[in-house]
């Protein structure tokens, strides 16, 4: 069984600094960014999105404790979107299960202890972004419910 547990200073400053190197490579792997300025660029949006770190508005970041264990397996950010966003509601900007501890249950226990959490704050749909080559995650979103509601394909002309 799992808790998540609002992310410390400590632990925030762990994770932003793997989290941008991650996104930068994410992005460049899926086509969307250059590497020569792709960590500038992940840099740049984690600072837009996190002003104040684990105390920006609106934010939650949560690591992912093992209750029996009391070990770190990972950690979810959430925030929450206002009405006249595109897409109100909650949004899942980040999600990881340490790799050492994937393949154990603790995402979908994850992902539905962020659901009760999300209900409290009286939220009524949670999306989030997935890059198409993340096979993983995208089966664990859908044996989770989540449903496509957008596709965005590309072809490489060079190929």
């Amino acid at each position: 069984m799992i808790e998540l547990v609002p992310m410390d200073d400590n632990d925030f400053k762990e994770y932003l600094s793997g989290a941008i190197e991650n996104y930068a490579n994410e992005k460049i792997k899926s086509g969307n960014w250059n590497q020569s300025d792709a960590k500038e660029r992940s840099r740049k949006e984690f600072e837009t999105l996190l002003p104040e770190g684990t105390r920006t508005r609106g934010q939650h970041l949560f690591t992912i404790h093992d209750k029996a264990t009391n070990e770190k397996v990972g950690m979810i950010w959430v925030g929450i979107r206002e009405p006249e966003d595109e897409i109100a509601g909650a949004w899942i900007w980040d999600f990881m299960v340490y790799e050492r501890e994937r393949g154990k249950g603790y995402g979908k226990d994850a992902l539905k202890a962020l659901d009760k959490i999300l209900k409290e704050l009286g939220q009524k749909r949670v999306s989030l972004h997935v890059f198409g080559h993340n096979e993983v995650a995208i089966g664990l979103y859908s044996k989770s419910g989540y449903k496509v509601t957008n596709l965005v394909m590309s072809k490489d002309l060079d190929q």
